[in-house]
């Protein structure tokens, strides 16, 4: 559909795909080792499934902090919003690539290590070493790879409800000013120079029109209460699953290089990882599900499932 091959899209399928290659890459060799009861696939292999799950994890992140930008700014200045090009959505989906990469390489390069964790059948940076260097670049990736998206994705979505809070203000004191004024010229009876008939009927006329345009306010001021409760639950629903997806396994890294190690154990890195790979199942589904053209046509699709299913019983013998 046209409607959704929009450049803002984007940002949904690249989310999409971050959360897809997390749970392929990670959950493919966690099932394996799983069976196995212990890693089979090396230290280059560890290597890889701790990058591979630093890339896709923190570009979620990242292009989780890019669609509350572009949605700060769809509320801010419409007008600029729909000029969004396809060029510059794929520039700032590779940005966010690249901003999410740099975090999680250092390892590669010296600064740090991948080791196993959990009950060895996973692997991740070394959040046990309480060295000097090790301390620095947990507290640089906890940083840059969490705190900065997550104060990004609510500083924008509070400008985003002060916003539509204000807006709905100015529709409710619009509304309420001109149904008084409204009222008002019609208790001034007011009557021209004319027959008793039609002055009755100018009066029916005015009130006609006085109260169709007072349902017409009221609709409007309706819609935008109930634009800004959704928009609430919407923010409310996002800031939580990314909290409980990945504020759990910040606190634990930061944590344990200050002597809280010892609440550490396989059971609980097991759940960590658990509450990464379920919010990369959840994350698409809410974004793509907030979206009102989406809904419309995924309810239009089910429709037509619906209509073929009952097509195909009504014909069958």
């Amino acid at each position: 559909d046209p409607n959704l091959r929009q450049p803002r899209n984007f940002f949904i399928i690249n989310l999409a795909i971050t959360d897809l290659g997390l749970l392929l890459s990670n959950n493919t060799l966690h099932v394996i080792a799983s069976f196995k009861k212990q890693w089979i696939f090396g230290q280059i292999g560890c290597n890889l499934y701790a990058i591979c799950g630093g890339v896709f994890g923190l570009g979620s992140i990242t292009t989780m902090a890019a669609i509350s930008i572009t949605r700060l700014v769809a509320v801010i200045r419409p007008l600029s919003s729909l000029t969004l090009g396809s060029q510059f959505t794929i520039k700032c989906l590779i940005c966010s690539w690249i901003y999410g990469s740099i975090w999680i390489m250092p390892p590669l390069f010296g600064w740090s290590r991948f080791v196993f964790e959990g009950f060895g059948t996973t692997c991740t940076f070394d959040y046990f070493s309480r060295g000097y260097w090790d301390k620095l670049f947990i507290l640089t990736l906890v940083t840059g790879g969490f705190l900065i998206p997550l104060s990004i994705i609510l500083l924008s979505y509070k400008f985003i409800l002060i916003k539509l809070n204000r807006r709905s203000r100015r529709l409710t004191y619009r509304n309420s000013d001109e149904q008084n004024l409204q009222l008002r010229s019609r208790q001034s009876n007011v009557y021209s120079f004319q027959s008793a008939n039609s002055v009755t009927d100018t009066r029916k006329q005015s009130e006609t029109v006085t109260i169709c345009e007072a349902n017409g306010e009221n609709h409007i001021v309706r819609n935008s209460y109930l634009t800004e409760a959704r928009a609430r639950r919407t923010v409310l629903y996002i800031c939580a699953i990314f909290c409980i997806a990945w504020g759990p396994y910040a606190l634990t890294a930061v944590l344990s290089q200050f002597g809280f190690d010892r609440f550490i154990t396989p059971y609980t890195t097991a759940m960590l990882g658990l509450f990464t790979k379920t919010a990369a199942c959840v994350n698409p589904l809410i974004y793509a599900l907030s979206s009102v053209t989406f809904r419309q046509q995924l309810r239009s699709l089910m429709n037509s499932f619906y209509t073929c299913g009952q097509t195909s019983h009504s014909l069958s013998p």
